[in-house]
């Protein structure tokens, strides 16, 4: 009796540990990566260190790669090491054992906005041998997102020179350097190429926050009109005071867009920057351009008086939602566009912290300007 309840356990345990897509471990092997994941699991519960566990973790994965534990493992990895080191090891074991899995793409959000050049290479693998629609679909649309997360990364490096030890401590001396000379022209092709065919090829795959004709459409233009290098949309409205006006009305001029409101906080600690500004580029082909959120227009003539706002500001409807800031994607106030005399993006600030580096650019901007 006892030897037939043992063969059927471990019939069932064989059948319930089946090898993921091209895995032909045997049912023995399986057992026992079940066996040491589920004990691994066991001690980490009971101690919850998780420096202590991630090496023990990732040799399992390694040991039984291809398989259901292995894949367990590398999550369990990935959900506490965003980055560095040990996401490295664990991303190289995906893409080698793992990257033709239909359950791959459970791990995208795990592997989230790792810098890491191992990721640009996993999610290119998994395009090129899985044949999910969903994982290659959703992998055409990650990479789009690392892609841009990329050039913001390598901007900023090469606006701060003088802080590189500290980016080589944060993001590791070989990413740092890449990103020093990456071209950020392929990396702005490269990227809308991937949203492209997310949206032509794979319109219909659901991620959790909707269909990737919408998410990988909206970050598209996101590209092509709103980053760097992108013709910044146009903008018909009116101001506070109800007077038509079209940010094209000012082409031939650099513009500074500043989305603000007076219930922010850090909007209002803008202000004497920008008058700052307006101050020191009088004269010269420059303008200050505001998108105003607040719900009252009345009151917001009175807040341009008492803070001397000289400067015109779009209407946004009486909403921090309203159809520009939509179609502009800002989500958190403010946000300051720098836009040149043709009309091309150069720079978002979000937060508006980065004031002598904005200072900078226009100055540079206004230069080439005044010399057309």
């Amino acid at each position: 009796m006892f030897r037939f309840y043992t063969s059927f356990f471990l019939v069932v345990l064989s059948l319930s540990c089946q090898p993921l897509v091209g895995q032909s471990a045997t049912g023995d092997v399986l057992a026992q990566a079940v066996q040491e994941y589920q004990q691994l699991l066991k001690r980490y519960e009971a101690n919850r260190q998780d420096r202590q566990f991630v090496g023990p973790f990732l040799e399992i994965a390694e040991k039984y790669s291809g398989t259901k534990p292995a894949l367990d493992s590398l999550t369990w990895v990935l959900k506490r090491f965003e980055s560095g080191s040990h996401a490295d090891r664990a991303i190289s074991i995906l893409m080698n054992a793992h990257a033709a899995q239909p359950e791959i793409e459970q791990l995208y959000l795990h592997i989230g906005n790792n810098p890491s050049l191992k990721v640009d290479a996993f999610y290119r693998k998994v395009i090129n041998e899985n044949e999910n629609t969903s994982s290659v679909g959703r992998a055409h649309f990650r990479l789009g997102n690392y892609l841009v997360r990329q050039a913001e990364i390598a901007r900023e490096i090469r606006a701060n020179p003088d802080s590189l030890d500290k980016f080589k401590l944060f993001y590791g001396a070989n990413l740092t350097v890449h990103l020093q000379t990456v071209d950020l022209a392929e990396l702005r092709k490269d990227a809308l190429k991937q949203y492209a065919v997310a949206v032509e090829k794979y319109s219909n795959v659901r991620t959790y926050k909707g269909e990737l004709s919408e998410l990988a459409g909206r970050e598209k233009f996101k590209i092509e009109h709103l980053s760097v290098g992108g013709n910044a949309p146009e903008i018909i409205g009116e101001d506070i005071a109800g007077k038509a006006m079209k940010l094209s009305d000012y082409r031939g001029k650099v513009v500074l867009l500043d989305f603000w409101g007076d219930w922010c906080v850090a909007c209002r600690m803008l202000l004497p920057f920008n008058r700052a500004l307006v101050k020191e580029m009088e004269g010269r082909p420059f303008e200050l351009l505001g998108v105003n959120s607040d719900t009252d227009r009345i009151y917001v003539r009175k807040v341009e008086q008492t803070q001397n706002i000289t400067w015109r500001s779009f209407w946004n409807g009486g909403s921090r939602f309203g159809d520009i800031s939509t179609e502009w994607a800002v989500e958190k106030w403010p946000v300051l566009y720098v836009i040149d005399a043709q009309g091309v993006v150069q720079m978002r600030s979000a937060g508006g912290h980065n004031k002598d580096e904005i200072l900078k650019l226009i100055e540079k901007l206004v230069s080439e300007a005044e010399g057309k």
